[in-house]
């Protein structure tokens, strides 16, 4: 007779997991309310909640309502835990909502009427190149200066906006207790757009160039200069998601580039994030 029940126990919690965990086996108050009504024990759905991942609403209305379906304090408790655990709670984001946070990453913002849609910049490997005055530096035994300069192939970004004034997203990962090599490694170790400056590309017959330094026996200088900086403003919006906007119209070819420090144990990765303003 207990094998039987057993069995009937087992089948009964194959149907009802199959029932209320199907949109990826995330858990919900009303999945909870509703195996509790089908009979399920309260420490068999507490068993599940330590792996399974929920999306569980612990505001004052949510655990009143649990209550007035008889949901036991324990297992409410459990759902609070399951609630508080990053690991386990599922907050599902609206891709083209800027306020829900989004893969690491800078993202274009359009709005064309009612609908939104939020696109990330896909990043670009640049080159750098010794120019202007290498042959004359040579002859002049390093007083004439050479210049280094960041090339990016092609005359124009694979992104062109008609918006002069356009508005992006920058997201980042401020979950990350440790770093670890990757393409978008200044992401986890920058926290606001104020460590990235745009810049101006110089538009050339098969690139775009920009001089971020020059040398030569009088002395060197590193960086991009002024005229080649274009100006933006930034709000932050929520813990790792800012708004960058210009108050003035651009025009032109540019990008996105990191201009902290390489942190230690890292190499420098050459990528930038460019499009252009018709």
């Amino acid at each position: 007779m207990k094998s039987i029940q057993n069995v009937i126990l087992v089948l009964l919690i194959s149907v009802v997991f199959s029932s209320y965990g199907q949109e990826s086996d995330i858990l919900t108050n009303d999945a909870i309310i509703g195996m509790r009504a089908k009979g399920l024990p309260a420490s068999i759905i507490a068993a599940r909640l330590k792996t399974a991942k929920n999306a569980f609403d612990i505001s004052t209305e949510a655990l009143i309502k649990l209550t007035e379906n008889k949901i036991p304090e324990d297992l409410i408790n459990a759902m609070i835990d399951a609630a508080s655990d990053p690991n386990r709670h599922f907050v599902k984001t609206d891709p083209n909502n800027p306020m829900d946070m989004h893969d690491s990453g800078i993202y274009l913002y359009k709005k064309s009427g009612e609908t939104a849609e939020i696109v990330p910049l896909e990043p670009t490997v640049y080159s750098q190149s010794k120019s202007g005055g290498a042959l004359a530096s040579a002859l002049t035994y390093g007083i004439a200066k050479v210049k280094v300069a960041v090339t990016l192939d092609g005359t124009s970004s694979r992104m062109q906006l008609s918006d002069k004034q356009p508005v992006f997203y920058f997201y980042f990962d401020i979950t990350k207790n440790s770093l670890s090599q990757t393409s978008n490694w200044w992401f986890s170790t920058a926290t606001s757009p104020n460590e990235f400056i745009l810049v101006d590309f110089t538009v050339k017959k098969k690139s775009r160039d920009v001089e971020t330094g020059s040398a030569s026996i009088m002395g060197s200088s590193a960086g991009v200069a002024d005229k080649n900086k274009i100006p933006f403003k930034f709000d932050k919006i929520a813990p790792g998601i800012y708004k960058v906007y210009f108050e003035k119209p651009i025009s032109g070819e540019f990008c996105f580039m990191y201009a902290g420090s390489v942190p230690q144990g890292f190499e420098a990765v050459n990528k930038v994030y460019d499009f252009g303003v018709k």
